[in-house]
Parts: C-alpha cells; structure tokens; sequence
C-alpha cells in the first residue's frame, strides 16, 4: 500500500492504542488509516467506503503471523496525504478520502450527518497529494 502515516508524535497515554479484531490473513502496513468494517470491532484498511475511521495501524501485520488483533493509535500528530484535487487548510476537519491512506477536506455535505469519517484537524495548509499533519484524536468531536 502507499501513503501511509508517517512521523507518528504519540500523545495521552503512548497514543491511547487500542486493541481490535482484524481478519487473519491479511497483510497490512504500519501506519495504515483504519476503519470500523463490521461487529464486533472488526477493522480494516480505509477504503473510501464512509466507514468509521478507528485509528493508525500501530505496527505491521503479515499474512503469516496468525494475528486476529492488532492495535490502533488513536491520538497522535501524524504526517498524512492529501487526496489528489484536494486540498486540507490549516484547522480543519479532514475525512477518509476515496483512495486508502488518504484524507480529504470535510465539510457538511461530505460527512453525511456524522463525525464518524473524520479523521483529525490539519496542523498545517497542503495540496493535491502533498502531506502535512494532522492531529488525530478519535472519538473528539470537532
């Protein structure tokens, strides 16, 4: 996969990880965007499909190391990419974009009614695929 988080800065409690299901066979790369697929708290890569964003992939998961958990940071700064023709403004919501690993701006219409896509607020302006951080802080409703 691509674009995933990068200088990852811990905050709370060591990112206040949490531990959820995850499909044994899969291989996933450190630092991957993760979203709520189905119950109970099973998670997979974002995809686009407006699930609920969980947390950053703390560390690699394999497709031979028998793993059904695996842990999430869910409050850090973290470097993250910008959807092409995008572009995340200094203090402002950003959401799980179409394409896996990346965040688009958030706004009313995009979000539909919930808070459950966003991701973080941007800590800094970036443009079409750049990268910039991003407080995240899953579950604070922004």
């Amino acid at each position: 996969m691509a674009d995933e988080a990068t200088n990852i800065v811990l905050l709370g409690n060591q990112g206040d990880v949490i531990e959820v299901i995850v499909a044994t066979g899969t291989a996933i790369a450190k630092g991957t965007l993760m979203q709520l697929s189905s119950s109970p708290q099973t998670c997979t890569a974002t995809d686009g499909a407006n699930q609920a964003f969980l947390g950053i992939l703390e560390e690699e998961k394999t497709t031979t190391d028998g793993k059904t958990k695996v842990g999430l940071i869910t409050h850090c700064l973290a470097d993250l990419t910008c959807g092409a023709g995008e572009t995340m403004v200094l203090g402002a919501p950003v959401m799980t974009g179409a394409a896996a690993n990346e965040v688009n701006v958030a706004d009313d219409s995009s979000v539909e009614g919930s808070n459950t896509q966003i991701v973080g607020l941007a800590q800094e302006t970036v443009a079409n695929n750049g990268t910039g951080a991003v407080l995240i802080n899953v579950g604070h409703q922004y």
